[in-house]
């Protein structure tokens, strides 16, 4: 069975006008024309034979619909694990979410961001998961847990301390790859980054921690907010989260507080 919102790579065994039949590893799937590349671009029409990554729009029906458009892929990458924390850690009843101006954020980071992350800004809003994990998030008043003004003053920090001599982690050995904060851990002072590498699209990023209290680097491949859902699930690798249910209040464990409930700017 096909699952909703997962990528795969897929031949297309059959075309008709309405669209074209997939197979990927017997199973079968449909891709209607619109929502192959040919239909917005001058991309050549599918053919049998072709080979192309698609995701599962709709895994319901017979046979599950998927799409080959690259803007339903990067939103499906943002649903995937979005949604699920979404139901183990419910937004606010009043969205937090910030009407956030991305494009002028990108250009001041110099880096597209995930679409998960966007996710999390619009659907939560900065603030702390299970009284652990701060999002931070772009216009925060409180700098602390402002994504741009973290990104620089990260960064400057880390560039002192590489310079007194502390150890680089053996990840930011490869040309042209950089850190740009998302997260910061409440009361530890871990500091979670993304791994950003050449070539890598943003949704394919690295989760990277960085200790609060010492020199130690951690690198969890999986997207922010998989990093979250795992932590809240209580099923991360993260050697820093292996006690969680020590860690956490019990009634904080499935909840989310914005930055402004916490400082009681809401009710």
């Amino acid at each position: 069975m096909l699952i909703q919102h997962h990528e795969y790579d897929v031949v297309v065994t059959a075309v008709a006008s309405v669209g074209s039949a997939v197979l990927t590893d017997g199973r079968e799937g449909f891709i209607d024309q619109a929502k192959h590349p040919s239909w917005w671009s001058d991309t050549p029409r599918a053919s049998v034979g072709d080979r192309m990554r698609a995701v599962v729009l709709d895994a319901t029906r017979t046979p599950p619909r998927l799409s080959a458009l690259p803007s339903d892929i990067r939103i499906a990458r943002s649903l995937r694990h979005t949604e699920p924390l979404e139901r183990l850690c419910p937004p606010p009843p009043r969205s937090s979410g910030r009407d956030v101006k991305w494009a002028a954020v990108e250009e001041a980071l110099g880096v597209v961001l995930p679409a998960d992350y966007k996710r999390l800004v619009r659907t939560y809003g900065g603030g702390v998961f299970a009284g652990l994990i701060w999002l931070l998030e772009p216009g925060c008043p409180d700098a602390m847990y402002d994504l741009v003004t973290q990104a620089a003053e990260r960064l400057e920090d880390l560039a002192g301390f590489w310079d007194m001599g502390e150890a680089k982690p053996p990840e930011l050995d490869e040309e042209g790859v950089r850190l740009v904060p998302w997260g910061y851990v409440e009361g530890a002072g871990h500091v979670l980054y993304w791994l950003v590498r050449p070539g890598v699209e943003p949704e394919e990023w690295t989760v990277i921690l960085n200790e609060g209290r010492g020199p130690l680097w951690e690198a969890t491949p999986v997207s922010c907010s998989r990093f979250v859902h795992d932590v809240v699930a209580g099923t991360t690798t993260s050697y820093y989260f292996t006690d969680v249910d020590e860690m956490v209040d019990p009634e904080d464990r499935n909840r989310f507080r914005s930055h402004a409930q916490i400082l009681d700017r809401t009710s």
